[in-house]
């Protein structure tokens, strides 16, 4: 186990954290050792995993760089009689790192607490908060946030994405813990302009909640910088505004050069006739 250094310790807000997708929501690992994964985030060079018996962090059992859908065992590690473990991850690159994701917790050896917690199942679905329907704008591939109202007793999410309202092979799915948001960054193609998402509660021991009923969304392709260089004068009628003072400017100009040019061819005419007539 690595020991932290100051390198550790500071964070960059423009680099997302992570959020943990196994294993989450107190349920207990269905493999031994168990296999930890999160949301990927690009331009990530690497992921760092912490392991904890307590939720606060205060002693750490585990600390170092993992990589995604990797298998870690535990066994040397964790303090006996430990039920209950927490995780988190955190995004770091060459220069710099992200915050630590909220904690995730899994059960390890079956407890006697699993008897109560399989009485602590709310049979209802949580509500979709966004994407809210096809009424709003295309949201950006790149990253696409989601968010839901939470359910008492709920100790963890499963989300669904699909291409079809059936959802009968989804694109996204995947469970987080007692978080009511998450973004996927670059992960829904953009081949496919409508998606379905939906999500429904994960308790400990009891079986899983209820779905919500699918809802759509529209998905863009991310901005190019064409795209965000707007041409200079896209209002025709601003195009006239900014050439009215240079017309007008040219215009007096051609003016005086004609009134110059009559005083001028009159004041000749004048001369001509007075040596006409002397």
């Amino acid at each position: 186990m690595s020991t932290p250094t100051p390198y550790q310790e500071s964070s960059s807000p423009a680099l997302p954290a992570p959020i943990p997708t196994r294993p989450v929501a107190g349920r207990p690992v269905d493999t031994e050792p168990p296999v930890f994964s999160w949301t990927p985030i690009p331009g990530a060079t690497r992921y760092r995993v912490q392991v904890a018996s307590t939720e606060a962090f205060e002693s750490i059992l585990y600390d170092d760089v993992r990589e995604r859908g990797a298998a870690l065992s535990l066994g040397t590690v964790l303090p006996d009689g430990a039920t209950m473990i927490y995780w988190r991850v955190r995004t770091e690159t060459a220069e710099e790192r992200s915050v630590w994701s909220e904690p995730a917790h899994f059960a390890v050896p079956a407890s006697e607490q699993e008897a109560e917690d399989a009485a602590l199942r709310v049979d209802a679905a949580p509500v979709p908060l966004q994407p809210k329907g096809m009424e709003d704008p295309p949201v950006d591939q790149s990253a696409v946030p989601f968010s839901w109202e939470a359910i008492p007793e709920a100790s963890g999410y499963q989300l669904q994405v699909a291409p079809t309202e059936n959802i009968a092979d989804p694109h996204v799915d995947f469970a987080v813990d007692r978080t009511t948001s998450v973004t996927l960054y670059d992960v829904l193609p953009v081949e496919a302009a409508t998606y379905y998402w939906r999500i429904r509660p994960l308790f400990r021991v009891a079986d899983p909640g209820p779905w919500s009923s699918p809802v759509p969304f529209a998905v863009a392709p991310p901005a190019t910088e064409e795209d965000d260089l707007a041409p200079e004068a896209a209002d025709p009628q601003a195009s006239a505004r900014a050439a009215g003072p240079a017309l007008e400017a040219r215009t007096s100009r051609t003016l005086s050069l004609t009134v110059s040019l009559i005083a001028i061819l009159s004041f000749l005419a004048t001369i001509a006739l007075i040596i006409l007539a002397g």
